[in-house]
């Protein structure tokens, strides 16, 4: 095979680089395949500093091995999905502006602002917004990354937060493809299918979509999601999906960019290398893997290799896929996206953003029930029991940070026992903490559905006569479980910036969040 075509197949990838640093051995891989298209996780963000450190030493790497600048691309949807947690970088989640009353135009400034700081830092693609409307409330995965149930919203918000990215230079990459909302398992462990009737489907979970693309969006990220009204394959290796309905029947002229093909509705569907070969000829462009080990990336490499030998993949599809891919690289002027580090701590520190992103969160922090029993915590002794949060801020140990809303919530009132609820469910301690002096139980709820104990939990606490609060860490559809409490609240998610602004709002007694989402009544 002519080196041409082999840097032609290494430029369909984009890799998740593995540290703080591009190690030898990493770039020795890159240099063998011509690879030089990236995505960022938390484990490279250590540090402002660190991560455009990193950043140029990778668009080096990537000019070497394919002659063009890469695409690098982060995950900082806002919330609970975020990779960078520096101050303003720092955002609500998707349901919380939704909550807290935004409207189009203030999308589009938050689009903004965090397009500035991720084009400061090098990072020429955000992986946002989440499109999905989250129609079916058992949703495991999407949930709060949702703007809302209501396509129409999900469009206002969502388009408008693209549009402020782009603005900015930073492409936008628009997900899960053709929807991820209205499925009850998630696709990074499981198959997941959406049966809906394709012209329903047109006016609700494709409306989005298309609104973005209309308004020129740059890239669309593809789900998993099986959609057996039109194709038996999953959209991201479908070619009714992503050429006949996206390319061809939608106008999509970007780049499609497959959900990670490491995850489990596609890695246990397909033998190893297949599904690159069949997400290229369905019309994507670019072949995520996050994470990938270097056997299965080796593998998806040799099956491309063997399919533009066998004439499978013909040279001059694979020229147009090359296209597509250039044409995006100039659009968006990834030669000029040289890090920044003095301007981008500038834009990061802002004392001005960091607190306008408080104060959205502020507004977001919903009251869902209250019979009193919020006006008086003051007064009480209170028992708070809740699970934590383990956010991973960089590789390096001492930037692990465990997120204990329980150990918080004992900080701001005093007459607090707190007491952490373990994964794996009741303890003794616990059980011992339900047996003490206690006037009010404030519980945190978080991952209701990985952790189911915590309804045990509830329930033991109902047992004892005396008043229960739930706070829900992530989603207000927990809710549906837990009516029967004495007061609840919401904050869309776990992160500091969340916890900091529900423990205000409990001080204050002032909840300004509508909730954005319609709650099923409970099975019970």
């Amino acid at each position: 095979m002519k080196e041409e075509t082999k840097i032609k197949i290494g430029r369909l990838f984009m890799l998740q680089i593995p540290g703080t640093k591009l190690s030898e051995e990493f770039s020795d891989f890159c240099r063998k395949y011509h690879f030089g298209n990236f995505c960022i996780s938390a484990k490279n963000a250590s540090s402002t500093e660190g991560l455009c450190r990193l950043i140029r030493d990778a668009r080096a790497l990537a000019l070497e091995t394919t002659g063009e600048y890469p695409f690098l691309a982060i995950d900082q949807e806002g919330g609970w999905v975020t990779r960078f947690y520096e101050g303003a970088a720092m955002i609500p989640g998707e349901m919380a502006y939704t909550a807290g009353g935004a409207d189009g135009d203030k999308m589009f400034r938050v689009g903004q602002k965090l397009g500035r700081i991720l084009r400061a830092v090098g990072c020429n693609i955000n992986d946002a917004p989440v499109l999905d409307v989250n129609i079916n409330p058992k949703n495991p995965i999407i949930g709060t990354r949702s703007y809302s149930d209501k396509p129409e919203k999900v469009i206002e918000l969502g388009v408008n937060f693209a549009k402020g990215l782009e603005s900015e230079g930073v492409m936008a990459c628009i997900k899960h493809f053709p929807g991820h909302g209205n499925v009850a398992s998630d696709t990074h462990l499981s198959f997941a299918a959406n049966d809906g009737d394709p012209d329903l489907l047109r006016k609700t979970e494709f409306l989005p979509f298309q609104k973005a693309i209309e308004a020129g969006v740059g890239a669309i990220m593809t789900a998993h999601v099986t959609y057996p009204a039109i194709s038996p394959a999953p959209g991201t290796v479908s070619p009714e999906i992503i050429t006949e309905l996206l390319r061809k029947e939608m106008g999509f002229e970007g780049i499609a960019i497959t959900d990670s093909l490491g995850m489990k509705a596609i890695a246990n569907a397909y033998p190893a290398g297949e599904a690159a070969v069949l997400a290229i000829l369905a019309g994507c462009d670019q072949l995520l893997y996050y994470p990938g080990t270097p056997e299965s990336i080796e593998a998806s490499v040799k099956a491309l290799t063997d399919a533009v030998e066998s004439g499978r993949i013909s040279e001059a599809f694979l020229d147009a896929v090359c296209d597509r891919i250039a044409h995006q690289k100039e659009r968006y002027r990834l030669a000029e996206c040289e890090p920044n580090p003095e301007l981008a701590k500038s834009l990061i520190f802002d004392e001005a953003a960091m607190a306008e992103n408080y104060e959205d969160m502020l507004s977001a922090v919903t009251c869902l029930k209250n019979d009193g029993v919020l006006n008086s915590l003051k007064d009480k002794k209170i028992l708070c029991i809740s699970p934590v949060c383990q956010a991973l801020r960089g590789v390096e140990e001492a930037r692990k940070q465990v997120l204990s809303f329980a150990d918080l919530f004992a900080s701001e009132f005093k007459n607090t026992t707190a007491c952490i609820f373990p994964q794996e469910g009741m303890t003794s301690e616990v059980e011992q903490a339900l047996e003490g002096d206690f006037d009010v139980a404030v519980l945190g709820i978080f991952h209701l559905n990985k952790i189911p104990d915590q309804l045990k939990l509830y329930r033991a606490l109902k047992e004892k006569g005396r008043p229960v609060v739930t706070v829900l860490l992530d989603s207000p559809y927990a809710f549906t479980d837990l009516r029967d409490c004495n007061g609840s609240l919401t904050c869309y998610g776990y992160t500091s910036l969340g916890v900091k602004a529900t423990l205000e709002a409990i001080k204050s007694g002032s909840y300004r969040g509508i909730l954005p989402v319609s709650l099923p009544e409970s099975e019970a």
